[in-house]
């Protein structure tokens, strides 16, 4: 007898997974079958409408005599959805009814399937959509054998979850970094308060991966790692010992449909990345072939004498007895220095400093990180550093700009806190994600040459967006692969062009999930600290909030 596992199950409940030639609910006065999820994150909804007939034969019509409509309970949003008629892999055929919608998180959506000949019958569900959240990664838990990372989600429920190791040194593709999924332990648990939690002990599920036939055997290196979560409604109620395969097709077994048969839910996969320590990664069994602390970066430079590092990683790097040198100066941190994760550190390393490289050495004199200067004021206030924190990528695509740090600015003195710059020559102004027709609008002064735009700061200059103008306004459209903009939230990222100078970053923003039909900015234009979430789109236009916008 076979057991189907949430996920398992999840694949059999999507499209295609059965056909309509057999319907176990033979004889029965009820009108159709339905199967399905509703996706908040996704523009476009899918559902699988199977009639229930009288005898076994394939349902072969061309068009299947229904109407499928939605709505949302209190706001009266009603969305009509359109036939397709399908072949699936097996041969089998069937009916998917599609809608260009996305469901609003946190509602409840009732849906109707009703017969348009015969007796008219109603096949009807109602389902809870869940809030769009990202997991949380807290801080480290750490012991001599272990490193765990207590990690968050709010939810109804997470059905399913699973680990992305991004390595390289695999042997199918040695050269090249590579997602590989790993599902090979214990689940999200119920936290309580509408919270699920998942204590990853991460040294052994990464020596558990690393043994897996996902690692072919090889000896890889680590680059990140994400958790994704499937996250759906309450309606996901499955036994903990998941269903059995030969029940679930009897009528009336896991259903919540009223009329008919079958099941639809709701649900999003949801991700959050980061990146271990190297030491913790060598304990994992990873390949770590450099110092812990080349984890590090040159944060932030100050021509008074002042250097700044960043931690990138979600647990302490100790540097006691490593020292900073520039052009023959240097300095050491005291015994017992460590850099907090996701945090900085600060050295007076000389009464003052000018262009040139910035390099942090082991306590053996091993360079172990270093950057180059350039514009180095002696104003105070002054300094050159990454933005956004941490961030740093020669240009390598145009051979004009082959050197330059893109992430490198002049910036106001921050020490020991996030860098920001001197000025923000473009600012994105406000982000829509609406599946793949989202885009996002910069300010920016005369003058500008062009503007690039990427969610992915890893991408080569050469694949990011190029903005155009509308307006007063410039817009960066999104164009899957190069700049995508997923309604459960990311980061948007603008570099500038101004004539010959170098294109550099000069503003990026972390948006959260956002509902449908609202995009996030600031309000007024311009006002970078004054960044909402709850605006109307208002595309190459000023930002306005619905209440303010309605009114006119």
């Amino acid at each position: 007898m076979t057991r189907l596992t949430p996920l398992l199950l999840l694949a059999m409940l999507a499209l295609g997974a059965c056909s309509d030639s057999v319907d176990p609910t033979l004889g029965t006065e009820q009108a159709f079958s339905l199967y399905g999820y509703l996706d908040p994150s996704a523009d476009r909804q899918a559902l699988r409408v199977a009639p229930i007939v009288g005898t076994i034969v394939a349902d072969t019509a061309r068009t299947l005599a229904a109407t499928v409509t939605s709505e949302e309970l209190g706001t009266g949003r009603t969305v009509a959805w359109r036939d397709s008629f399908v072949t699936y892999r097996d041969g089998s055929t069937g009916h998917v009814f599609v809608a260009d919608y996305t469901p609003t998180p946190g509602a409840t959506v009732e849906v109707r399937v009703a017969e348009t000949t015969g007796e008219e019958r109603v096949t009807a569900v109602r389902i809870s959509v869940p809030t769009l959240d990202r997991p949380e990664i807290g801080s480290f838990l750490g012991t001599s054998a272990e490193v765990t990372y207590p990690i968050r989600v709010r939810a109804p429920r997470v059905l399913t979850t699973s680990l992305v190791y991004r390595v390289v040194g695999l042997r199918s593709a040695p050269m090249d970094t590579v997602a590989v999924s790993f599902s090979d332990f214990a689940p999200f648990e119920d936290a309580g308060g509408g919270t699920w939690g998942l204590d990853l002990p991460f040294v052994a599920t990464s020596r558990a991966f690393l043994s897996s036939p996902a690692a072919e055997g090889a000896t890889l290196r680590l680059v990140d790692v994400a958790v994704r979560a499937f996250v759906t409604g309450p309606e996901w109620d499955i036994p903990a010992g998941g269903l059995d395969e030969d029940r679930i097709v009897e009528p009336g077994t896991f259903s919540n449909v009223t009329g008919g048969f079958g099941f639809v839910g709701s649900g999003y996969w949801t991700e959050s990345r980061w990146t271990p320590s190297l030491t913790t990664q060598s304990r994992a069994g990873f390949l770590v072939d450099t110092d812990p602390a080349s984890v590090l970066r040159i944060n932030e430079v100050s021509a008074q004498g002042w250097v700044e590092l960043y931690n990138p990683t979600l647990e302490f790097v100790p540097i006691g007895g490593y020292r900073i040198s520039s052009e023959g100066q240097a300095n050491a941190f005291p015994s017992g220095t460590a850099v907090p994760p996701l945090g900085f550190q600060v050295l007076q390393v000389a009464p003052s400093l000018a262009d040139g490289r910035v390099v942090l050495e082991s306590p053996a004199a091993v360079e172990i990180v270093e950057t180059g200067i350039r514009g180095l004021s002696e104003i105070t206030s002054i300094t050159i550093g990454s933005f956004p924190d941490g961030r740093t990528r020669l240009i390598g695509e145009f051979p004009e700009f082959r050197g330059f740090n893109l992430f490198q600015n002049r910036l106001v003195a921050t020490p020991g806190a996030p860098n920001r710059p001197l000025s923000f020559l473009a600012m994105i102004n406000e982000v829509f994600s609406a599946g793949t027709d989202g885009w996002a609008e910069i300010l920016a002064p005369p003058g500008v040459t062009a503007i690039l735009v990427t969610d992915d700061p890893e991408r080569p200059l050469s694949m990011w967006v190029p903005a155009v103008r509308e307006g007063d306004r410039w817009i960066a459209n999104e164009t899957p692969g190069r700049f995508d903009l997923p309604q459960t939230g990311g980061e948007v990222y603008v570099a500038v062009l101004v004539r010959d100078v170098p294109p550099r970053v000069y503003d990026t923003r972390t948006y959260g999930p956002q509902t449908p039909e609202r995009s996030s900015g600031t309000l007024p234009d311009g006002d970078r600290d004054a960044w909402r979430l709850d605006l109307l789109p208002t595309r190459a236009s000023p930002n306005a909030a619905p209440s303010r916008l309605a009114s006119r």
